[in-house]
Parts: structure tokens; C-alpha cells; sequence
């Protein structure tokens, strides 16, 4: 089904996806062999074909391996189109000896964009004065800190944000909240606005299928929209940015449902922001 409003004229930027190839030798550490829709290779060439029917111009890859080498596959794999593929959003080791060391080497590759925080390892002791100089260094080379809200807490990232106004920090799917159709949590909504203060920290209206507490999820934008109401009131136009998750989002449906959900709740006036320009500004990609 095409998209209810056509976006050509934006130059979308799918701000979430991710390219793995369980076909290798060394295998991958994400998804799962039990994973029965998303264990099988999905490559540049498999989300060309979606984005040339979806009429998505370019992406932004997030590494979902925790193997280091694993960011130099993703940057080879996709080198030869560098208009489509603009940056990756790898996976450091934090607060670890070898971080400052790896961050310098992928850094000199400037679609090396920042990572994303998404393992805990050491539970609640994990930021550690380690990490916060790790995420000092981050901010210190202009890059960029995405956060998985699942292993962290909205909190935090407003700590973070509050500690080091000069990283800019992207809160991933809509701040990870389960969304049912019952009144959402409170303690979300507080936790949103008050990471929204904080000028540094954007949200990603991403993944929109997998934070869907009712299976499967619901594709009627009226199910979602108190949700995004939130989202959009604390961030406004200028912090909130799209991205699909896929190949996840297979698990709830088909691209074109995401992506006609996401655009028929947000103005049109809105979408050269949420949809391309915020991207841009926010990954330094302009």
C-alpha cells in the first residue's frame, strides 16, 4: 500500500535501520538463530529494494553487534553508496581501555557518526567514572550518543544530558514505553518532559510496531497518536526525527504501514523536519 502522503519531496532520511549477514563464517551476535523472521541475511541490497518502492532516498544504519569488527562490515558493505547509506551509528565498548582508542580509529571515517548505548554490562553500577569519561570524549569530537531504553531509563539520559550539555543524545522508539490502550504510564510522560528540557536530547518516532503492547500491533494511527501527542509537545518540530527499525519492523508489519502511520499523525508542515532536516542537523550530516 503507498503512503497516504507522499514524501518524495522531503528526501527522506530513515534515521534506524540495520544491515547483518547471518551467513558468515563468524556468524552474528544479534538477532537470535531462534529468531524464525529475523534470522536470515539482510544486506544493502535487500533495504534497497524497500527503500526504492518506499521512495526512501537515504538511511542511517545503527549497529545492533556488539563485536567491534562488526562496524568495519557494515562500513565496507556499504561504502559504494554513500548517497543512500549516510552514516552508521556503531558499537563501542564504553568504559573500557580499548574505547578512546577504537572511537579515534572509526572516527577518522566520517560516517562513523556516534554510537548507541544499548548492553548494560555492570547493571547499576555501569556508569562508572570510565563511562563518563568515555561519553566525554564523545562529545568532545562532536559526536553522538543514541540510547536503547531498555537496558537504561529516560532518568539517566537526562543525567547524562545534564552532566554534558555538549553531547547531543538521541532517545530511540519513542522512549521505550509499551504502548497499550489503556492510559499510558505517567511516570513515562514525566520522564519525557523532563529529558525534552534539556536542548541536547532528541526522540526518535521510531520502531513504532515493536513498543506495541496489543498483538499484533495495531495500524490505525489513532492507537499511537496519544503517544506522539506526548513526544511532540515536549520536543517540538526541531528534536524529533523518524526511523523505521527495520528490518524489526517485519515482526508487526510492512514498512509502508509504519512509515503511513508515522506521517498521517504529524502535519505536513512538520514533515521536511521530522522526516530529513532534524536528521541532518542532529548527525551533522548537513
Amino acid at each position: 500500500m503507498p503512503p497516504e502522503r507522499p514524501l518524495q519531496h522531503v528526501g527522506v532520511i530513515d534515521t534506524h535501520i540495520h544491515l547483518y549477514d547471518t551467513n558468515r563464517s563468524e556468524g552474528v551476535d544479534w538477532p537470535p538463530v531462534t529468531d524464525k523472521v529475523l534470522y536470515r541475511p539482510v544486506l544493502a541490497e535487500h533495504f534497497d529494494e524497500v527503500a526504492d518502492r518506499e521512495g526512501i532516498p537515504s538511511t542511517v544504519i545503527v549497529e545492533a553487534s556488539s563485536r567491534v569488527e562488526d562496524n568495519q562490515w557494515v562500513l565496507d558493505l556499504v561504502k559504494r553508496n554513500p548517497e543512500r547509506y549516510l552514516a552508521l551509528v556503531g558499537s563501542l565498548p564504553i568504559g573500557t581501555d580499548e574505547f578512546a582508542g577504537l572511537l579515534e580509529r572509526f572516527s577518522k571515517d566520517s560516517r562513523f557518526v556516534g554510537i548507541r548505548m544499548r548492553d548494560r554490562p555492570g547493571g547499576d553500577g555501569f556508569f562508572t567514572d570510565a563511562v563518563w569519561r568515555d561519553l566525554g570524549l564523545l562529545a568532545k569530537k562532536g559526536l553522538t550518543l543514541d540510547v536503547l531504553i531498555h537496558n537504561f531509563t529516560i532518568d539517566e539520559v537526562t543525567e547524562v544530558a545534564k552532566r554534558l550539555p555538549g553531547l547531543k543524545i538521541m532517545i530511540n522508539h519513542l522512549g521505550g514505553l509499551s504502548i497499550t490502550r489503556d492510559p499510558f504510564d505517567p511516570d513515562w510522560k514525566q520522564s519525557i518532559e523532563k529529558a525534552a528540557v534539556h536542548k541536547n536530547v532528541y526522540c526518535k518516532v521510531s520502531g513504532i510496531f515493536q513498543r506495541s503492547g496489543v498483538k499484533p500491533p495495531p495500524k490505525d494511527q489513532s492507537f499511537y497518536s496519544p503517544v506522539f501527542k506526548v513526544v511532540f509537545e515536549a520536543f517540538g518540530e526541531d528534536r524529533i526525527v523518524y526511523g523505521s527499525n527495520w528490518p524489526v519492523t517485519d515482526r508487526g508489519g510492512s514498512y509502508s504501514e509504519q512509515l503511513n502511520v508515522i506521517q498521517s499523525y504529524f502535519d505536513p508542515d512538520v514533515h521536511g523536519k521530522l522526516f530529513r532536516e532534524n536528521a541532518l542537523k542532529f548527525y551533522g550530516l548537513d
